[in-house]
């Protein structure tokens, strides 16, 4: 015992100052020295740090029989818990994590409360929450592990029951309770010292994401901060890999692009080196951002490696979308709702506003109007001023379609309005590029043009190329540009037919065509396409 006993407490110390390589070292040279279940456990921890998916998994085990030699039930219990978090973060395996949690509570079936009953359900809540999008059965295993941890004053388990917790219920619409519990949570994270080093580093990534998804951008910068401190102390890659991609999408929507894709992609390189399995939805938010700067290509590849993630099925319909194919777009959508059921509002939000969107162009007036219905309501239950602006963002598209151009004008000043208040520049710029439209039907061609005018501005601003016409579009002939440029500046195809003295048809048609060549659904987004691509 006593060749085992020095080498363990020095890799503990090792462990306890983030020397991960050094402790690796000493619990190796304790493994050796006898194979206790505690020098298999401490290396599996080491190694887990430093992201080695095969050490870590291969010691868990080697841990989980020597405990389970031993007759220590809660060691073995606590060794299948970490296996099937591994399995699910390296590798997916949904299966595995299942059948060693069974394990866990089998094993811990005649014991009472303590850590390892804690640890284990609030990893089945977080299961609960992200793999399965099971809200309420989230909610309810956190709220058990949340009183088990307080009853045995256990910080670990209570800071992440907490975040858990409060992330399900935002995403099932009690944001003020939810945003309460996640502050509590992040509080405790960086004012506690734990026995489990990544309960801290688990909580605040709930936090910032959460915070983040339901666009409470400030807050989510303010925990981001923190975890940012953490992750460097702790020298734990994996866990900002994870939380920097909502940060990346909290710099892209406070429009400092450059940032934000520095963010992602520091992240995407993280995640891919220690936690491939979570690197999809990083995939996705990188994506998005190429779309903005123009580069479909490498947003295409990124959406095609994040299948089936739904936000990548969505992110495919919105290019569809953008290329003028409403019934693809449409489809993409109903496919994710289907797929989602009743499942997190944050979830369904984006597949709903898509559908929107997609009935209003394809001309299906009336289930463009129920969709909207449902995004504005669900909008309205996460309270942000960026949902509630997304959320009379879609209404204007679809007003403007359906011909009420002054119900347009109304509902885009509000999604101008709340997008400015939080700080969204380019969602601002959308929808003054919808009111400019809306203004111009109007017969407001002046204030219009100001619109589309500090529209334009914005996007140049942010380096917006948005979607770049493919070979087979072609160019705009000069007198394409010309009709373009008096759309842009809040025209009617009446006005702009007596200023170049053409037919109101051969405007008409002259529209169309531009349309067709950008690739786009509606005036106001061929004003936006060329705005963005330079060609005003």
């Amino acid at each position: 015992m006593t060749g085992q006993a020095e080498p363990l407490a020095a890799g503990r110390a090792a462990l306890a100052r983030a020397a991960w390589s050094e402790a690796r070292a000493l619990f190796e040279e304790a493994a050796a020295a006898g194979g206790a279940a505690e020098a298999w456990e401490g290396f599996s921890q080491a190694v887990w740090w430093l992201g080695d998916q095969e050490a870590t998994l291969s010691a868990r085990e080697r841990a989980y029989r020597a405990y389970r030699a031993a007759g220590d039930a809660c060691g073995a219990a606590r060794m299948a818990t970490w296996l099937a978090s591994d399995h699910l973060d390296f590798r997916g395996d949904d299966a595995v994590a299942s059948a060693w949690l069974r394990r866990g509570r089998a094993l811990l079936r005649d014991h009472g409360p303590c850590a390892e009953w804690g640890f284990l359900t609030v990893l089945e809540a977080d299961i609960a929450y992200l793999a399965q999008g099971d809200l309420a059965t989230a909610q309810r295993l956190a709220s058990e592990a949340l009183d088990l941890a307080r009853g045995i004053a256990d910080a670990g388990v209570e800071v992440v029951a907490l975040a858990v917790l409060g992330s399900a219920l935002i995403a099932s619409g009690s944001v003020e309770e939810g945003l309460g519990l996640l502050d509590e949570s992040a509080a405790l994270a960086v004012g506690e010292d734990f026995s489990e080093t990544a309960a801290p580093g688990w909580a605040l990534c709930h936090t910032v994401s959460a915070c983040a998804g339901v666009g409470d951008f400030r807050r989510a910068a303010q925990w981001c901060r923190a975890l940012h401190t953490w992750s460097a102390t702790w020298r734990a890659r994996h866990f900002f890999g994870v939380c920097r991609t909502a940060y990346g999408e909290v710099l892209a929507t406070g429009g400092d692009w450059h940032s934000a894709e520095q963010e992602l992609l520091d992240a995407m390189e993280d995640l891919r080196t220690t936690r491939p399995a979570l690197a999809a939805p990083t995939a996705v938010r990188l994506g998005r951002l190429r779309v903005r700067q123009g580069h479909l290509t490498e947003a295409r590849a990124l959406f095609e490696a994040a299948l089936p993630l739904p936000q990548a099925i969505v992110a495919f319909g919105e290019l569809e979308l953008a290329g003028g194919d409403a019934t693809a777009a449409a489809d993409a959508a109903d496919r994710v709702l289907r797929r989602l059921g009743d499942a997190s509002v944050l979830d369904r939000l984006p597949a709903l506003e898509l559908l929107a969107r997609a009935r209003a162009a394809a001309g299906d007036g009336d289930g463009a109007a129920a969709a909207a219905d449902q995004v504005e309501q669900e909008a309205a239950r996460l309270a942000t001023p960026y949902m509630r602006g997304r959320g009379r963002l879609v209404r204007a598209h679809v007003l403007l379609s359906a011909g009420d151009h002054d119900g347009a004008r109304r509902a885009a000043e509000d999604a101008a309005d709340l997008f400015t208040a939080c700080s969204a520049p380019y969602e601002a710029a959308q929808a003054r590029v919808v009111l400019a439209e809306a203004l111009a039907a109007l017969g407001r061609p002046a204030r219009a043009e100001a619109e589309a005018a500090a529209a334009r501005e914005t996007f140049a601003l942010l380096g917006a190329t948005g979607l770049r016409r493919s070979a087979k579009t072609g160019e705009l002939s000069p007198r394409e540009v010309d009709i373009l440029r008096l759309v842009a500046k809040g025209h009617n195809d009446a006005q702009i037919a007596q200023r170049l003295f053409l037919s109101t048809h051969t405007v008409h048609r002259h529209i169309a065509n531009i349309r067709t060549k950008l690739g786009v659904p509606s005036r106001a987004a061929a004003v936006a396409s060329a705005t963005r691509e330079g060609l005003l």
